[in-house]
């Protein structure tokens, strides 16, 4: 690990970056949300496909106020472009990056700033999302948030976290932020599958800690999240999939995105685990065989996928490593 950064200057501005596609409404929530802030951004961001004109025109149609807006198009399918291409719009001292389908509360971005002001160290700084599911908000609490265990294991939470603010491994994409100075030359990381992608947020946060600065949580660092909304099928958050492509993508994006957080030793130790035990949502062969009496022979079947995606991602990384 390299030794802690600091930074050279206090931030001054703030700026959101939202990456959305063909949800005007959820995105026009969220604005008006950014408007009604105590401490109004200093810009936003909005990255939009080429080929989403609903939202470009919804974006431009949309009253003029006090929260400074731009429409950026990004021409490449997925998430991982986007977000990229948000990184080449930054002119602001720290970026927070929020999902369309959330809803900042009024002191957010006040929070953010101020937490960065308060810690030169500090690259990168996560905040929670109260999500709204099926009806209900999910207000349970976990004191463990954005851990990668010694065996690769990550531990999320971020949703339900509490307590006071405190380093941690992984931040969580739909409420993350940004020193500029931390990010540098940093990207996302564009080996990640699927247009919907997924740990991209991990791989990233890894990416500022290994360049030696601290990532924290800050449950008050506060916004609603209404994932409900989505109509489409989201891999980890299903325990049996019968779309083998999204779900082998998903197996295959668990493993890069938690690779370069591991040594050596624990990243074959990571392997034998997800192989042997996994996840209920990426199973090894302990998973497997626990849902063998609910599923059946999908139990095995997403067995075979995930293994596939996982193996595919281990030959990737090496042949990425050795050129």
């Amino acid at each position: 690990m390299k030794p802690a950064k600091r930074a050279e200057t206090v931030p001054q501005t703030i700026g959101v970056l939202i990456c959305t596609y063909r949800r005007p409404d959820d995105v026009l929530l969220c604005l008006d949300a950014l408007e009604q802030q105590t401490r109004v951004p200093d810009d936003v961001v909005v990255i939009v496909r080429d080929i989403d004109e609903e939202t470009r025109t919804a974006v431009a149609a949309r009253p003029a106020g006090p929260l400074p807006v731009r429409v950026v198009t990004v021409y490449t399918p997925g998430v991982v472009a986007a977000r990229n291409m948000a990184l080449t719009a930054i002119k602001t001292d720290i970026a927070v990056y929020v999902d369309d389908d959330t809803i900042p509360l009024p002191g957010f971005i006040a929070r953010v700033l101020e937490d960065f002001v308060n810690d030169a160290t500090l690259g990168g700084l996560g905040g929670k999302d109260r999500c709204f599911f099926q009806g209900e908000w999910d207000d349970r609490q976990a004191d463990v948030v954005g851990k990668i265990q010694w065996f690769g294991r990550v531990i999320g939470n971020h949703h339900i976290g509490y307590g006071p603010i405190r380093e941690v491994d992984v931040l969580k994409g739909c409420n993350m932020s940004f020193r500029t100075e931390a990010i540098g030359d940093t990207k996302f990381d564009t080996m990640l599958r699927g247009t919907g992608s997924g740990n991209e947020d991990m791989s990233f946060t890894i990416a500022i800690k290994n360049k030696g600065w601290k990532c924290v949580y800050d449950p008050e660092a506060l916004l609603e999240h209404y994932p409900g909304k989505h109509k489409d099928a989201r891999p980890y958050g299903l325990v049996r999939r019968t779309d083998a492509v999204p779900f082998r993508h998903f197996a295959y994006n668990e493993v890069v995105g938690v690779w370069y957080a591991l040594s050596p030793l624990r990243r074959i130790v990571f392997i034998v685990w997800s192989f042997l035990i996994g996840t209920g949502v990426c199973p090894g062969l302990l998973q497997a065989l626990r849902y063998t009496r609910e599923f059946g022979y999908d139990s095995w079947r997403r067995f075979v996928i995930a293994q596939q995606g996982k193996f595919m991602a281990l030959r990737d990384l090496l042949l990425h490593s050795s050129s």
